[in-house]
């Protein structure tokens, strides 16, 4: 009797095992999914950007080539078996909102890095967010000179400083042709002011005199201030800000009937530039550090693709943050396992600052100690809406 006993209460345990396997295999009701594992998670990362504002063209400019890079890794599988995901917020040109915005994707979101901003204002106060909370930056565009010289190192930039593209073109200026007599008309930023300096210390050592003058984001009237440059009869003036507040400077120069050859910097070597220019730009020289023109292969292949997605040649900015995205591919793919996301970021990080000599659209990458990239920095000149390479000359 008791062995017959045992055997029914065993027969009922197996039943009941059974049973629960069973609803648990057909995913009945209440049951769970098992869940994702971290290792098949997207890689979440944050890009900070003017959508809107002064700059909104540029911060255009920054989305398309984030996509297409995007979009690029992800059809070839991703990394790692991993798929890229973008998460993009305007800081409209404005520091207190780019810091609200970091803040978000770092704490709120949990991106694992950032790439960003366009401006230099923007991104030196988005620094001390990153170093609090420990999050990698890669910054394609900013380029005052106290972003990689400030100790902070979780900042990486490839693009060229200050220094380096007011060097390369007053070095162009010096070499190619007599003016020492300048003016400078510079917006009141860490941009402006740096590009400022960088002119008037070179202008110092070689020789030669320099007036200057200065104007707020967001301005159009500059007639005051160009007035004054035009009494002081320079040779040369040169526009240190973008490319809406330098394409109204260029307006009212022509207007005023000054005498002075023009330069610039950045992004008034780009076509947006020239679309609001409206043929004030002509004669323009300015500095670059992307072209069309370039031999590079993968820039070429870059060109092509963007062209086709967009319909539209890509500028110099849309190829700096296209380059930063595949810059943090190939950190990802060298950088060991970890185990959340505080360890991602400092993995990466670690990484990054390995770069040497990886291939990009702008050319080699290499990590300095600081986190600055030596990148070549090419000059341009605007004729009929067409740029002509004066630097370096082809072979």
């Amino acid at each position: 009797m008791l062995k017959q006993k045992t055997k029914s209460l065993c027969a009922l345990a197996l039943a009941g095992v059974m049973l629960a396997s069973l609803v648990a295999g057909c995913g009945g009701s209440g049951a769970k999914e098992p869940a994702k594992t971290a290792s098949k998670e997207p890689i979440k990362f944050g890009i900070i950007g003017p959508y809107t504002g002064p700059n909104a063209k540029p911060g255009q400019s920054m989305k398309q080539g984030v996509n297409l890079a995007v979009e690029e890794i992800n059809k070839a599988g991703g990394i790692k078996g991993r798929q890229l995901a973008a998460l993009f917020e305007d800081d409209a040109s404005v520091p207190a909102q780019s810091v609200s915005a970091t803040e978000k994707l770092i704490n709120k979101d949990e991106v694992a890095f950032l790439i960003g901003t366009f401006n230099s204002s923007t991104t030196l106060a988005d620094m001390k967010i990153i170093e609090r909370d420990k999050t990698p930056m890669l910054v394609p565009i900013a380029v005052a000179i106290e972003i990689t010289e400030s100790g902070n190192k979780w900042v990486f930039r490839n693009s060229a400083t200050n220094p380096m593209q007011a060097e390369q073109l007053m070095a162009y200026i010096y070499k190619e042709t007599k003016q020492r007599k300048f003016a400078v008309i510079h917006e009141n930023t860490d941009y402006g002011k740096g590009l400022m300096q960088a002119v008037e210390g070179y202008i110092k050592k070689n020789g030669g005199s320099m007036i200057a003058e200065s104007y707020s984001i967001g301005d159009t009237d500059f007639y005051a201030q160009l007035t004054k440059i035009k009494n002081n009869a320079p040779e040369a003036l040169i526009i240190c800000g973008n490319l809406s507040e330098g394409s109204q400077i260029t307006r009212q120069f022509k207007e005023l009937g000054i005498k002075a050859q023009l330069y610039g910097f950045g992004g008034l070597s780009s076509y947006d530039f020239n679309n609001v220019a409206a043929g004030s730009n002509d004669g323009l020289i300015a500095t670059s550090y992307f072209e069309n023109a370039s031999p590079n292969p993968l820039a070429q292949n870059f060109i092509k693709a963007y062209k086709a997605k967009y319909n539209v040649d890509p500028d110099m900015f849309a190829a700096a943050i296209y380059e930063s995205v595949y810059l943090a591919k190939d950190a990802i793919e060298k950088m060991g396992d970890t185990k959340d996301i505080a360890g991602f970021r400092v993995a990466l990080r670690d990484q990054l600052a390995k770069t040497k000599d990886l291939p990009g659209v702008q050319g080699p990458t290499t990590f300095d100690a600081k986190g600055q990239a030596g990148k070549q920095v090419m000059i341009i000149q605007w004729n009929k809406g067409q740029k002509t390479i004066l630097f370096p000359k082809a072979k």
